[in-house]
């Protein structure tokens, strides 16, 4: 149970790759693999949280340009990538490093200046809406959604997402 705000942001997180896991799976299992809604909205979702490392660790960030949709195996690979940076932020973020200042720069003047806790809090929850609109795009194709709500999760004592 979290004890402190970056335990509390470390939590979400941890649902987060679970949670991307199971839809991962699902999604593995469903024979929509090649659906291109869902791969766009995959996209989006393991861009945006790259953006979002390259901003917490101070990269300069580098977008690459459009390309073809990448694959169910390259999206999964990505998303996986992201989580376990994300793993590795967190072991080196001290609590004190939450209320630094960050500026975003994908969003238009006036600058957006968010602090590291509010730019966490930021991508767990934009990965948990699209994944909502993942789970029912599965389901108008005819696939089988899983809930993947934290409360789930935390009833089954927090387990770590399965990726093989």
């Amino acid at each position: 149970m979290p004890s402190s705000l970056l335990d509390h942001l470390k939590d979400m997180h941890d649902h987060m790759a679970w949670a991307d896991a199971v839809w991962f799976s699902t999604w593995g299992q469903s024979g929509f693999q090649d659906d291109e809604d869902l791969r766009q909205r995959v996209r989006h979702m393991a861009e945006t949280e790259s953006a979002f490392l390259m901003v917490l660790r101070g990269e300069p960030l580098a977008f690459e340009p459009p390309a073809p949709l990448p694959s169910y195996e390259a999206l999964r690979a990505h998303t996986r990538s992201n989580h376990e940076a994300f793993r590795a932020l967190f072991r080196d973020l001290p609590p004190e490093g939450l209320g630094r200042d960050l500026v975003i720069p994908w969003f238009p003047g006036p600058p957006c200046h968010i602090t590291v806790d509010e730019a966490l809090t930021q991508v767990a929850m934009h990965t948990q809406h699209h994944r909502g609109q993942l789970m029912t795009k599965l389901k108008a194709l005819g696939g089988k959604p899983l809930n993947v709500d934290y409360i789930i999760w935390a009833w089954k004592k927090r387990p770590e997402g399965k990726w093989a």
